[in-house]
């Protein structure tokens, strides 16, 4: 009976943790992450919506980000979205322009 209880303390156990972990991801792949700086090994990057300060290991980023890239979480890490990038810049850019029209 002790046997019993152990396997069912462990599932138990187990069920946890990998609610926990699908949890994070399904935050992670609804995060759109702007790269504000880099310090050392890790860039620091911004929620776009919360605002929520990220930091995260330069060896975890794919090649060629810099600041300002957008990153999203796909397929287990984080991938460079060059559209949202570009859209993102370009929107900065007619701010830019429009505030100086004023």
């Amino acid at each position: 009976m002790d046997l019993l209880q152990n396997i069912g303390k462990q599932v138990k156990n187990v069920d946890e943790e990998l609610m926990e972990l699908l949890e994070e991801r399904l935050i992670k792949m609804e995060q759109e992450l702007v790269i504000d700086r880099f310090e050392a090994d890790v860039a620091i990057c911004e929620e776009r919506n919360t605002k929520q300060k990220i930091e995260i290991y330069k060896k975890d980023l794919p090649k060629g980000v810099k600041e300002g890239s957008i990153l999203t979480f796909q397929e287990g890490k984080y991938q460079l979205s060059e559209e949202r990038t570009k859209q993102v810049q370009n929107n900065i850019q007619n701010k830019m322009k429009q505030a100086w029209k004023k």
